[in-house]
Order: C-alpha cells, then sequence, then structure tokens
C-alpha cells in the first residue's frame, strides 16, 4: 500500500517508438511475453468451510498466471462460507498531486485527483482476503500481474524501490509470469466475485483499508482498462454498480470509532498484529485490514450493524 497522496519525485519515462505500420503481421506487445508456467512453486490449497476455527498458521498464497484458475475457483467455492472479500492494491506510487493539503480537500477534488493517477498508472498487485461468520480463513491471495515496466512506464521513482526493497516486490519476475489484469478482471466475474450487470443484489461485502485507490484501481482492471468516470457520481455509481451496496471502508469505520491514523497505526492501536507476509504486500494488508475489521466488530459494533456504515469511502464522501 504505497503513498496514496503523491510527493515530489515523478518519473514519466519516454515510451519506446512504436514499431513500423504493417499489414498481416501481429504485434506481440512487450510486456506480455509468451507464457510459460508460473516459476514459484505453489502447492495446492485445500479449501475447508471450518479453516477460520481450525487454528491453521496464516499463509499468503501468491498467485500467478500458471494458477489464476485454480486459485479462483477455491474462492469462488469458499465466498458461500466467507462472504466478506477485503481487498488491498499495490501500484507504483502516485505521479500527480495537488497545491491543497490532504485534509482541505473536498471529495471531487480528492476524486479528481485519485482519477488522474488511476488512469496514468498501471496495477501491480491486487490482495484478497474472506472472513465470515466463522472467522477469518486463514489465507490471502496475492494476485501478482503483468505489465509494468519500470523503464517504460510512468511511476513514483521512491514508491518503487520502497517496494523493491521492503516489500520484495520482483518486477522482472511479474514481468515473465504474472497474471494480465483482464485475465485477473475475467476471472472475477467468470467465478461470481463480481455479479454480471449490476451488484445491487450481490450479498458479498467489500472492504478496503482507505480504499478509494483500491476500488478505482479494481473499476479499471474490470472494466477493461478504461478510463474512470468524469465525475464523483459517476464513479459512485460504478462502484455500487460492481460491487454492490456492501461497500465498507475500515479506515472511515476507525475514524468513527475515534481510532485514527493509517492500518499499521490502527491495528497497532487495537492490538492488532499482522498474521503473514509484511507491510506494502497486497495479500498481507488484505488480512491485516480483515483482521482490524474483526478487532473492531469485536469492540464497537456488537450491538449495531457494521453495514450502516456502508457506502462511504474515506476522502470521497
Amino acid at each position: 500500500m504505497p503513498s496514496r497522496d503523491g510527493g515530489p519525485a515523478v518519473l514519466h519515462p519516454h515510451q519506446p517508438s512504436p514499431p513500423p505500420p504493417c499489414s498481416f503481421v501481429h504485434i506481440m506487445p512487450h510486456q506480455y511475453p509468451t507464457m510459460v508456467q508460473y516459476a514459484p512453486s505453489v502447492s495446492p490449497f485445500t479449501p475447508s468451510p471450518a479453516a477460520a476455527a481450525a487454528g491453521v498458521t496464516a499463509e499468503v498464497r501468491d498467485v500467478w498466471a500458471g494458477n489464476l484458475d485454480d486459485e479462483l475457483s477455491t474462492i469462488a467455492s469458499l465466498l458461500p462460507y466467507y462472504p466478506c472479500v477485503c481487498v488491498d492494491t499495490e501500484f507504483p506510487g502516485a505521479v500527480h498531486g495537488s497545491c491543497t493539503p490532504r485534509y482541505l480537500r473536498g471529495p471531487r477534488e480528492s476524486y479528481a485527483l485519485v482519477k488522474r493517477n488511476v488512469d496514468d498508472l498501471k496495477l501491480l498487485q491486487v490482495g484478497v482476503s474472506l472472513s465470515g461468520p466463522s472467522g477469518r480463513l486463514p489465507v490471502a491471495w496475492q494476485f501478482n500481474l503483468r505489465g509494468f515496466d519500470p523503464a517504460v512506464d510512468p511511476h513514483a521513482p521512491d514508491s518503487v524501490a520502497m517496494l523493491r526493497s521492503q516489500a520484495g516486490m520482483d518486477f522482472a519476475t511479474m514481468r515473465d509470469f504474472g497474471a494480465r489484469p483482464e485475465d485477473l478482471a475475467a476471472g472475477f466475474y467468470r467465478y461470481g466475485l463480481i455479479p454480471g450487470g449490476s451488484g445491487e443484489g450481490s450479498l458479498i461485502t467489500w472492504v478496503a483499508f482507505s480504499g478509494a485507490y483500491d476500488f478505482a484501481y479494481l473499476a479499471k482492471a474490470l472494466t477493461g482498462g478504461r478510463a474512470l468516470p468524469e465525475t464523483l457520481e459517476g464513479f459512485n455509481a460504478l462502484v455500487r454498480g460492481l460491487f454492490g451496496a456492501r461497500v465498507l471502508d475500515v479506515k472511515h469505520l476507525a475514524r468513527c470509532c475515534g481510532v485514527k491514523g493509517g492500518l499499521e497505526q490502527v491495528a497497532a492501536a487495537l492490538r492488532v498484529s499482522r498474521a503473514a507476509g509484511r507491510a506494502h504486500c497486497a495479500g498481507s494488508d488484505s488480512m491485516l485490514t480483515t483482521d482490524v475489521l474483526l478487532a473492531m466488530l469485536d469492540m464497537f459494533f456488537r450491538y449495531i450493524s457494521v453495514l450502516e456504515y456502508a457506502g462511504t469511502i474515506v476522502d470521497l464522501a
């Protein structure tokens, strides 16, 4: 979860010259090389509806092009028991900033900044953690995506350096073995994470921490990489149509309960430890967000439905 507020260091590398025009030759974009089997070895995961109460050690499972279908199928089989989907995204920083301090920006100005960055940048990772009435599933999925090349794609150098050094992100491996964003999106639809058409009737609860960028990047992927809507109202309608009415922002919930700060600070205030992985990795951050949510439900929402706070995304409301 890199900085989402922009910064002074911005890099817009020059794009390579386009290939010469040709009539019948298919040009394969360099960022999508011929696929081979995914490099890391990922052992099979046996789904169990009772896994949350079984005391199983938590793990973060990396998902590549080669095991994308298998892992999405597993998630689909678990959704009836764990219908709360917590997501986190990783992306190469923010290349557009604002002269207005964050605390003075209104929702429309904040959305305009989110739109500019998401439209111009590429998604790197999506983390998914599941929970339900029996608790949190002891596994999070980390979808590694291909398509980003720091040599040619816009990025914030400090953010990319942090993702390399602190999160251990290997952009070469992701370029060669990562899933294509369009394949991830197609899988989300095919396996029922995103219902066809409108998500209004979906029983899935979607959760993120300070989720403006998370839902914006997911919306971009799920709409085939198209630019985000021009207006905040259009974006809110898109989010509702894709994810339904059960959208929760854990940072908003924390503020309502008098707990302030970023994910690590809120987790520390609630005495919640990171169960697996490390910070700025999408799978680990999604699992930590889930654990923070469950702790808040236990502390603050025993007698009130947390869904009363659904639909409010921090900075956009």
